[in-house]
């Protein structure tokens, strides 16, 4: 067998059909972004990365689906569908499914979330990355209140809130350093903040198709590298924390 016949065997065993289908809906997606005028026709591309993701999933964890994670994709498919039809239309629609997803994802990250050494969650780096994120949430909220009605602002702030949260878990996880794939979450967690942070500036203040092919590579990256961390990291025993860390 040649090498060259060894390598694409090697390369369809560790990404198979459905990586290929997720990255082919993928690439299309931004080729579509950058070429359309209108935006609404992402609506037609977009259910099928979001399918190819969840076959994905299932292949993977088969009947041990998490049905937490079947149902933020749901949700993510939701607030797709009305973004790239009318953001500022459904916004309040928009804001709860945002919230919705974080809460799911933050809820399947608690069975990560083991005991570690304490002072790993209390060093300067740590607590100048936490006040960093929560400056961040702090801004974009900050400039959504003089664009948007007062009576939106209720969901803007329960949405920050939710994505502080989902901040904090993932960066306990990751700091802990308690998973070798641990980096795959946290790509995945700093590409949910770019995304949401990103998006509201782009549609109020200074909307740019740059900014949109950075939203949507951010967007569905997020939720495929967030699929991976979960569909193939096996939670870590308690005991084991403890002799490792204790």
């Amino acid at each position: 067998m040649t090498i060259k016949k060894i390598s694409t065997l090697h390369f369809l065993k560790k990404n198979n059909v459905f990586d290929i289908l997720f990255f082919v809906a993928f690439f299309t997606a931004i080729t579509m972004s950058i070429t359309l005028t209108v935006k609404k026709d992402m609506i037609y591309i977009s259910p099928i990365v979001i399918l190819a993701i969840i076959t994905k999933y299932l292949s993977v964890t088969k009947k041990k689906a998490d049905p937490l994670f079947l149902l933020a994709l749901l949700a993510f498919l939701g607030l797709n569908i009305l973004s790239f039809y009318s953001f500022n239309k459904y916004f309040n629609a928009i804001s709860l499914l945002t919230s919705g997803y974080l809460i799911l994802f933050t809820l399947i990250l608690k069975k990560y979330l083991v005991k570690s050494r304490l002072k790993s969650f209390l060093s300067l780096s740590v607590i100048i990355g936490f006040f960093l994120v929560g400056y961040i949430i702090y801004a974009v909220v900050d400039l959504l209140i003089g664009q948007i009605p007062n009576s939106n602002l209720i969901y803007v702030f329960i949405c920050a809130l939710c994505l502080f949260i989902y901040a904090a878990t993932f960066a306990m996880i990751y700091i802990s350093d308690n998973y070798s794939n641990g980096t795959v979450l946290l790509a995945s967690g700093v590409a949910t903040i770019f995304n949401l942070g990103l998006s509201p500036i782009n549609e109020y203040f200074l909307y740019n198709q740059t900014f949109t092919v950075l939203i949507l590579i951010c967007h569905y990256m997020s939720l495929y590298l967030f699929m991976r961390f979960i569909s193939t990291t096996k939670v870590i025993d308690t005991k084991d924390v403890k002799r490792k860390y204790f």
